[in-house]
């Protein structure tokens, strides 16, 4: 295999398809990158058997082949290089890679090891779904924190996406909290539900971020889901438990208490009280709120320390002191970007359920703690 690439542009291949490549010890190949001739072109995959990425460059083949590599040592080295076009020279198990003044070898790995992966075969009109990609890297952005990060439960390790009535939903939850987000869909009237890997959104996040397309088409199909970006294409396992039922969390009512507080403000008052509370051993992140007419007190003790922040708030109801995970409030006022923070209580007991004053489609719901005399 001998070919001539565009230095800047191979690099930027290897860290897209490297975004789906996680370390294995128990089955190395799929730590590393795979390509291939294909034609005029080099074809990249990553992949760690749950998320597969791939994509394509033009380049000059003089020689057809494939091979695997350690894509981190090769990318480290690439970026030292001035040349604009190298020469990747492969014979048996070592890649060379030549400039004008060097040539470098890379121990290779059997290609013919790699797991077949089965590359998107839809084509462009299958794609029932699209949505502008920054629109859909801002919509992850706001719910992911609240999916549970373990893979213990998978059900709820992920975010729930679900297409209907002209009505697109993101949904994340990990049994403590509740995000929910909700969008006008009318590019279709198709239905679409699905639950997606937390893994599958933290990889597709900086992808959204990053190259010059405006959209991502996306669909599911025998229980996998496809995303298009472009010549970028994304093949999702999904998670195929059933999620829990937010509806009537959503749904629940009696709230009969509301504060109002400035988002700015109230951000630096949590930042303020997690330094006391963030290491504490029974209570981790929990801090005392006490509201009392139109000021809101709260109190954050650790095993060294204690402070005390109190600010005026717009608050309706009665007296009421609650405790609260300080990190998880933090979390949804950081994703906002609305001035005023409405928070609305039962009891000590119950849901707080949070939203943004001019946001209602984007509601957060949080346990509360218990509280200790």
């Amino acid at each position: 295999m001998i070919l001539k690439v565009n230095r800047l542009e191979f690099l930027k291949k290897i860290k897209i398809v490297e975004k789906a490549i996680n370390e294995n010890k128990i089955r190395p190949i799929i730590s590393y990158v795979y390509m291939e001739t294909r034609e005029n072109r080099l074809w990249f995959c990553g992949t760690n058997l749950e998320l597969t990425i791939s994509t394509h460059m033009e380049c000059d083949v003089i020689a057809e082949g494939k091979a695997v590599f350690q894509h981190n040592l090769v990318e480290e080295y690439l970026k030292e290089i001035k040349d604009e076009e190298i020469t990747l020279n492969i014979k048996e198990d070592v890649l060379t890679i030549e400039t004008s003044d060097s040539a470098s070898e890379f121990m290779l790995m059997n290609a013919e090891e790699f797991p077949k992966i089965q590359e998107s075969e839809l084509e462009d009109n299958e794609f029932e779904f699209k949505l502008k990609k920054l629109d859909l890297a801002d919509y992850f952005d706001k719910v992911k924190f609240s999916a549970s990060m373990s893979s213990d439960n998978l059900s709820i390790n992920c975010i729930r996406v679900e297409i209907e009535n002209n009505k697109i939903k993101f949904i994340s939850t990990d049994t403590y909290r509740l995000t929910y987000l909700e969008h006008d869909y009318l590019d279709s009237d198709g239905t679409f539900k699905v639950s997606i890997p937390i893994n599958t959104i933290d990889a597709m996040s900086k992808l959204l971020r990053n190259g010059n397309e405006e959209e991502i088409a996306f669909t599911q199909k025998n229980k996998q889901l496809y995303f298009k970006l472009g010549n970028i294409s994304i093949i999702s396992r999904v998670i195929d438990l059933p999620f829990p039922n937010y509806k009537t969390i959503l749904e629940a009512s009696g709230y009969n208490k509301k504060l109002q507080i400035n988002r700015v403000e109230f951000e630096k008052m949590l930042k303020r009280i997690q330094i006391f509370v963030k290491n504490n051993s029974e209570s981790k992140f929990g801090a005392i709120f006490t509201l009392s007419g139109n000021d809101i007190e709260i109190e954050g003790i650790g095993e060294i320390a204690k402070a005390k922040e109190i600010a005026k708030v717009n608050y309706e109801g009665d007296n009421l002191k609650i405790s609260l995970n300080v990190k998880f409030l933090l979390e949804f006022v950081q994703s906002s970007d609305k001035d005023v923070i409405t928070l609305e209580f039962t009891t000590s007991n119950s849901a707080v359920r949070t939203r943004n004053i001019q946001e209602d489609n984007y509601t957060y719901i949080v346990m509360p703690l218990a509280l200790k005399d």
